[in-house]
């Protein structure tokens, strides 16, 4: 009765601040637009579009889009039930991603309110790939944290079907190019097991056969190609691409680093106490390719996140029984430190819960709405300049109508220089003129804080038609 009540609690503050956390704020997702645009073509046609069907400058004519699925489920779950139901997903992606992730970490353990709190910390560690509206990046959490909770299972002497990894790896390739990372990770488990003297043709097998899984998706080999185009392709001057700042900005991605601090620690402790021979040096190394992934970039911090949550509840012990404390310092210590630990994430769920509800927040640095609105009540058609950060909202507010310069396809549509050439105009640089010519635009939508601005209300040929505090829509005079 005590360990169901027990479980009962442990639960509750778990979904607790999975709920609050995912409706404090709702920004949309950049890339959820053009996600959208797709999703409505497959929908409505039930064929791709071609590479230039929402822009001028696509390099690309044939896109094997390796998030096509996704774009069908958001497109479905926008027309079912609007905002509130993507929303909805993020929430419901998350909370199945943290079960997973607690199922493998806790398997034949009892939780304790250490645990609570620990997997408090992983939740918060994950927020930067579940806080917008949805992701599709969010199917590689879901899948990737599955595959470790059948890793764990098997730990244990419970087998799991090679099939079972099949299957999963079809949808996985069909909804987010993350799928490499379950290939990846297929790889380490055999090298792994040929460290240990294990099973290592298993893994070997499954990953052969993932791999040919792969195959079945519409675009057949070609969607190796464009991922592979896109793992390759430059993302200087993406903030989440870049490797997470520790100074001058200490307080970005807090929870990541906390997390990287406990993790650390705890290994270091149980290294130090138990010896490299007696630790659990699988897991140990696994945490280890985590973490220098975690500080390769920032978009790989809440992949961090799944593995931490997955292995270190295995390897440290976060399930102490304070009757199994002697001194009783210790143990006032221990229920200090857990109920601190317990606390805040609670207390600043409280805060900051149902701050945005399940409604969308349109951010300025994405979602040009007013100057969109301007375009549409003006029924202005054509080709439309437009910033790369405003590429895909535009896209889909004014498709069928306008067709962007740029927006987040930018790995899948786009060669580096011509992102470089719009980034180019904005800013002013080098040859910025040349896109006012080749190709001449019908329409500029620009930044009024973009350098370019004040250049265009003297250039010739051009007029300011629209503005605000904001942004200006520029029309050929």
């Amino acid at each position: 009765m005590a360990t169901r009540l027990a479980n009962v609690l442990f639960w509750s503050y778990i979904l607790f601040i999975i709920w609050g956390s995912t409706t404090a704020y709702n920004p949309a997702d950049p890339d959820l637009w053009h996600r959208l645009a797709l999703g409505e073509a497959l929908w409505k046609t039930g064929h791709f579009p071609s590479g230039d069907a929402f822009s001028y400058l696509a390099d690309y004519k044939y896109v094997a889009d390796h998030e096509w699925g996704s774009a069908l489920i958001f497109y479905g779950l926008y027309q079912l039930g609007g905002e509130g139901a993507m929303v909805g997903f993020k929430i419901v992606a998350l909370t199945i991603t943290v079960s997973l992730i607690v199922w493998a970490g806790t398997m034949n353990r009892r939780r304790s309110v250490l645990t609570a709190a620990f997997y408090a910390l992983v939740i918060l560690a994950l927020l930067p790939s579940f806080q917008s509206t949805v992701r599709c990046m969010t199917f590689t959490h879901i899948f990737f944290a599955l595959w470790l909770y059948w890793f764990q299972r098997e730990r244990l002497g419970r087998p799991v079907s090679t099939w079972c990894y099949v299957l999963t790896i079809i949808p996985w390739a069909n909804l987010h190019g993350g799928f490499i990372i379950g290939l990846a990770w297929l790889l380490v488990a055999a090298f792994l097991e040929i460290m240990q003297g294990g099973l290592w043709k298993k893994w070997i097998v499954r990953l052969a056969l993932c791999a040919l899984a792969t195959l079945i998706n519409p675009f057949g080999p070609y969607l190796w190609i464009t991922t592979t185009r896109a793992l390759l392709t430059t993302r200087k001057g993406f903030p989440e691409w870049a490797p997470v700042s520790w100074w001058p900005d200490p307080l970005a991605y807090p929870s990541y680093k906390v997390l990287l601090f406990a993790v650390v620690m705890a290994l270091g402790i149980q290294i130090y106490r138990r010896g490299w021979k007696k630790v659990d040096r699988p897991v140990v190394l696994i945490i280890a390719l985590s973490v220098l992934l975690s500080l390769s970039s920032a978009r790989h911090t809440s992949l961090f996140a799944v593995v931490a949550g997955a292995f270190i509840p295995s390897i440290f012990p976060l399930d102490l029984r304070l009757g199994a404390i002697v001194d009783p310092l210790h143990r006032l210590g221990l229920m200090a430190i857990s109920s601190f630990l317990l606390v805040v994430p609670l207390y600043s769920t409280i805060l900051v819960m149902d701050a945005g509800g399940l409604n969308l927040h349109y951010t300025d640095v994405s979602c040009p709405v007013a100057a969109v609105d301007y375009l549409q009540d003006n029924e202005v058609r054509g080709k439309l300049l437009v910033p790369f950060n405003y590429g895909s909202y535009a896209l889909w507010e004014l498709r069928g109508r306008m067709r962007v310069s740029m927006d987040g396809r930018y790995d899948l549509v786009y060669r580096p220089k011509t992102y470089r050439r719009v980034d180019d105009f904005f800013f002013a640089r080098g040859n910025w003129r040349g896109l006012l010519t080749s190709p001449a635009p019908d329409a500029i939508l620009v930044p009024v804080a973009d350098k370019v601005y004040s250049k265009l209300l003297k250039e010739p040929g051009w007029q300011e038609a629209w503005h605000d505090d904001t942004d200006a829509v520029f029309l050929p005079r």
